[in-house]
């Protein structure tokens, strides 16, 4: 029989190597709705039951003590084998999960085009948030604050894991009456006789967009006449107007779907090929809930589609 001052369950062993992995009790909590004085009890809790401090404040971030790391694997097991049971007991049907991504806008349309109709589908009880992340999103990403980034996978931690998802093919996006659907074949010389939108979340360590690597320089911005991370704002401008957009093909798809004065113009083969590679990303500590297998697959086969 487990004593009634036997602290385990699975969310708390997730608590403890989410605090390994961040070195962030605060943000840790935040992860399972802890406050931080909460959290802080619970850690000491853990604390009394092994008789070892588990974690110690180097420089403002939290350490694993070497016990800890000795344990870890330990504790690991343990949360494998609950989700394990979980995962026996898992009702989609039923699952009322609050899922947090954030991806780029170039991105998301068509992706979300995808994802949200099979979520309504399996999972109606299931809600959906897209987080914009200003700054360090992989930090955002294995604090426990978002479930799936859609981003490059440079540079990540060994708790990490990613999936990478299709390139797609640059395209054009202009209305239907653009001076340039009438060329035929549209050369960079071309492109930068007009003023053109640029859709880009300000990050562009975590990813590229469609016209990186096309226009390169000091001058490569000199054409963009209006900058947003928001699609809608972008083939709003596009729609009423001689600006043109860089597109991936996907998401070029769904603007013409909603804007039905815009029209896709193909590139040549050296500029529509290798559009930037994108990969979906997602911590060690989502790795085996059931849940979370089931919403980043949904992402995977959209890759796949």
């Amino acid at each position: 029989m487990p004593s009634k001052k036997d602290p385990f369950n699975s969310d708390h062993i997730d608590f403890l190597l989410t605090i390994a992995d961040t070195g962030a009790i605060g943000k840790s909590g935040e992860k399972f709705n802890l406050s931080p004085s909460a959290a802080t009890r619970l850690l000491d809790r853990y604390r009394d039951f092994f008789g070892d401090p588990l974690f110690v404040v180097s420089k403002g971030v939290l350490l694993p003590t070497s016990y800890f790391h000795n344990l870890r694997p330990k504790l690991e097991s343990f949360l494998e084998l609950a989700s394990t049971i979980r995962e026996r007991d898992f009702d989609l049907k039923h699952c009322r999960r609050h899922f947090k991504f954030s991806c780029s806008p170039g991105f998301a349309p068509s992706m979300m085009a995808y994802v949200l109709p099979r979520i309504l589908s399996e999972a109606p009880e299931c809600t959906v948030e897209h987080v914009s992340i200003g700054e360090s999103p992989i930090s955002v990403l294995m604090s426990g604050d978002i479930d799936l980034l859609i981003g490059r996978a440079v540079g990540l931690p060994q708790q990490a894991h990613y999936a990478d998802l299709k390139t797609g093919h640059r395209c054009l996006l202009v209305r239907k009456d653009h001076p340039l659907i009438y060329k035929d074949k549209i050369t960079v010389d071309d492109l930068t006789q007009y003023k053109r939108v640029s859709l880009s979340s300000g990050r562009k360590q975590d990813w590229r967009s469609p016209d990186d690597e096309i226009f390169s320089g000091r001058n490569k911005n000199e054409s963009v006449f209006f900058k947003t991370d928001r699609a809608d704002m972008a083939w709003k401008a596009i729609s009423e107007s001689d600006l043109i957009l860089i597109s991936t093909e996907e998401s070029a798809k769904t603007a013409c779907t909603l804007y039905q004065n815009l029209t896709i113009v193909d590139l040549v083969p050296h500029l529509k090929l290798n559009s930037p590679k994108m990969a979906i990303i997602w911590s060690d500590s989502k790795h085996r809930d059931p849940a979370h297998q089931w919403f980043r697959n949904l992402f995977l086969q959209w890759r796949q589609d």
